[in-house]
């Protein structure tokens, strides 16, 4: 399997499928595909629980397995709403959590689940953030280009929260919203997630609306 990040502005993944390999994307990310591959919709987490989590967690119950059948490789083009983060679950200790739909696809079949957010409530943002585990590269969806932060030990960072992509799981215990009238009537938003070390961060340099 071959992945390469493709486009300037709106970028695009473009995916060369070996004989019997899979990709797998969130519904409606799939721009084309060559003859001899095969897709199937496949409603992911059947039962009602799995089913909520989902939806919650801003992603379809739905998921496409692409399948090449063919005995050439093959291309296709994922896209998402304006950009792609490729991120190696494996170098995240195999969990990410990041916005409420971020998710795009994924060179393997991941969990997609939610992490509440409370703070949230009192400002403008989703409640639940989505956590993706899995040993999987994943795509995510990214506005602008995308910054990574390592945060070191007794060192903290405060992220605009619609500038934030998502955070090692293991650290999302050291993520706080903090609330700013300064920070609002400043042209930021009213909350800012406090982040300390260590933690793996990733931010956009666009706000993500």
């Amino acid at each position: 399997m071959n992945c390469k990040i493709v486009g300037y502005d709106y970028k695009s993944l473009e995916v060369e499928l070996n004989p019997s390999e899979r990709f797998f994307c969130e519904r409606g990310a799939l721009v084309y595909h060559e003859s001899g591959i095969e897709k199937d919709v496949k409603v992911i987490d059947k039962g009602i629980g799995g089913m909520l989590k989902r939806k919650i967690s801003g992603e379809s119950i739905f998921l496409v397995e692409i399948d090449n059948r063919s005995n050439t490789a093959k291309k296709l083009l994922i896209a998402g709403k304006m950009g792609l983060l490729p991120v190696d679950l494996k170098t995240f200790g195999g969990e990410i959590v990041c916005r409420a739909g971020c998710y795009v696809a994924s060179n393997r079949n991941v969990d997609v689940s939610f992490s509440l957010n409370l703070s949230s409530l009192i400002s403008d943002l989703q409640l639940a953030l989505q956590k993706i585990s899995g040993d999987a590269t994943v795509f995510l969806d990214s506005v602008g280009s995308a910054v990574r932060l390592d945060v070191k030990s007794g060192s903290s960072v405060y992220v605009d929260e619609k500038h934030f992509i998502c955070i090692n799981g293991s650290s999302i215990g050291n993520l706080q919203s903090t609330f700013s009238a300064k920070g609002f009537f400043g042209g930021e938003g009213l909350s800012m997630y406090h982040i300390t070390g260590p933690a793996t961060v990733y931010v956009s340099t666009q706000q993500t609306k």
